[in-house]
């Protein structure tokens, strides 16, 4: 299996523009960095260890194109999870993974 492609890392902030996307960023009772895992590139910050995805046509590994954190209380995912998103580069197949926190 070859080796798949590592974008560079880039942190996403969310800068939500309208008043009820401000009001549904934010938790209460979660850490500091909840809500502000977002990124493209780099590697998956996993929460309960690697999946890395099979690409379903070429059978090789997935390359990792980025995280979406939970957004708020009342827009969390599993748990303050996050879906990280993979890419296969050969096929143009693209597979998500969602874990919770």
């Amino acid at each position: 299996m070859k080796e798949p492609r590592r974008f560079p890392e880039i942190p996403l902030t969310p800068s939500p523009t309208t008043s009820e996307g401000r009001a549904a960023v934010g938790f209460k009772w979660a850490g500091p960095t909840v809500g502000r895992r977002h990124k493209v590139g780099g590697d998956p910050d996993w929460l309960q260890g690697p999946e890395v995805p099979e690409c379903p046509e070429c059978h090789e590994a997935m390359s990792f194109y980025g995280q979406l954190d939970s957004v708020g209380d009342d827009m969390t995912l599993a748990d303050i999870g996050m879906i990280y998103v993979f890419v296969c580069l050969d096929c143009f197949a693209t597979k998500s993974v969602l874990q919770s926190g």
